[in-house]
């Protein structure tokens, strides 16, 4: 059975903690080295520089990791400010990098054209330099902030409508233009709350689906907060009713308190099975979700271990439709020629794409259509946030999909 590579498989707590302070390091270290490099009052205070880069670092990937066992909201908030910090550095590190070197380049070239004539010169054009890579560096900073601010205020908040066709073989004519709403990555908790919700389920009641489904990440990090989507899937008033998946956030919540929850409501949980909907329209089409793949390196529970598709299908008729529910994209390597569709989630869509999206260096699926084997895979880029609380060039997504007769 195939795996995840190991970039894209989800790693366990004490990798993810180290990964953190990798990245918080690194980052830091360079904004550190930039600050020294162009500003003479930083540079007679090194040590206090270093030091607070150094600080800031670990603090960080300190607080990320306390903040699975303090779940106090102001200790959530504080968290959240250092994040966003860290999403700046990260992000602005590019511009500062083509600041220097373009400062740099400049300078070089003055000197060969009219090399300076004595020391007093040449620490006259050192210091106009540093002064101008200074100016543009703050400046870069501060665009970043802005744009990243943009993302928390407004950007997570711009839902917007992904509709997609689906052409499926063997689906029945009195079925043609059957509309599955899909939300995914709710994360219900310190952001994403009423407010959220509404917004986002307002986005879904315009999509009047016959069958709404969640795909995973149903709450961040607490299994009590799952009651307000719970309300908000079954208030879509969807003809077939609501069903929902477990994703890697779902499990760290406890899979087995999540899952309570949601037996507990008229929400239908998926776990490696599958219901027939619609048998009295031409037969109809099953509907298969797996549990997800964080759960076969570190399982919580006994009843949730991770995903098997065959089990899933082992009542399923082998000529009856197959749209699959499954949180992680990677799954549809395994999927893949079994099912008709795989609904994901998972990725965010990058959630922070300032231009570019870094996550495509290192994930295969990250957003939107993909097509393999005869299968389709839909990547959600998700409704709530993780990490930094913003959404930049990857709004939250409700998906409108449409499926026909092929």
């Amino acid at each position: 059975m195939p795996f995840p590579s190991a970039r894209e498989r989800y790693a366990s707590p004490g990798v993810r903690a180290l990964s953190f302070l990798v990245v918080s390091t690194i980052a830091h270290a360079l904004l550190a080295r930039w600050v020294l490099s162009v500003s003479p009052a930083a540079r007679a205070r090194r040590r206090l520089v270093i030091a607070t880069a150094a600080v800031l670092s670990v603090l960080l990937a300190a607080m990320r990791v306390l903040g699975w066992w303090i779940r106090a909201r102001w200790f959530q908030g504080v968290t959240t400010i250092f994040l966003v910090e860290l999403a700046i550095v990260v992000v602005a590190l590019v511009p500062l990098g083509l600041v220097a070197a373009t400062a740099r380049a400049t300078s070089r070239v003055v000197d060969a054209v009219e090399p300076p004539t004595g020391e007093a010169e040449k620490a006259e054009r050192v210091s106009r330099r540093e002064a101008i890579e200074r100016m543009a560096g703050v400046a870069a900073l501060g665009a970043t902030g802005a744009v990243l601010g943009w993302g928390i205020v407004r950007g997570r908040h711009a839902f917007e409508i992904e509709e997609v066709e689906v052409r499926i073989p063997g689906w029945p004519r009195a079925l043609d233009g059957y509309v599955i709403a899909q939300v995914s990555d709710v994360h219900v908790g310190p952001w994403v709350g009423e407010r959220e919700l509404d917004e986002g389920f307002e986005v879904v009641r315009r999509v009047r689906p016959d069958l709404v489904v969640a795909t995973g990440d149903l709450v961040d990090s607490s299994a009590a907060a799952i009651d307000p989507l719970l309300a908000r899937l079954v208030g879509v008033g969807a003809r077939d009713g609501a069903y929902v998946i477990l994703g890697n956030h779902d499990h760290y919540a406890h899979p087995d308190r999540v899952a309570a929850r949601i037996v507990a409501s008229p929400v239908k949980l998926l776990a490696n099975e599958a219901v027939r909907i619609r048998a009295g329209d031409g037969g109809g089409f099953a509907l298969v979700g797996v549990d997800d793949l964080s759960a076969r390196r570190r399982p919580r529970s006994m009843r949730h271990t991770g995903p098997d598709l065959g089990r899933a299908l082992a009542g399923v008729a082998p000529d009856l439709p197959r749209i699959l529910l499954a949180h992680q994209p990677i799954y549809f390597r395994e999927a893949q020629g079994r099912v008709a569709l795989q609904l994901s989630g998972h990725t965010h869509g990058g959630q922070i794409n300032p231009g570019v999206a870094p996550v495509k260096a290192l994930m295969e699926f990250v957003a939107g259509r993909y097509e393999r084997a005869g299968s389709t895979l839909w990547v959600n880029r998700g409704f709530g946030v993780v990490g930094p609380p913003a959404r930049v060039g990857a709004p939250p997504e409700v998906t409108k999909i449409v499926l026909v007769a092929a």
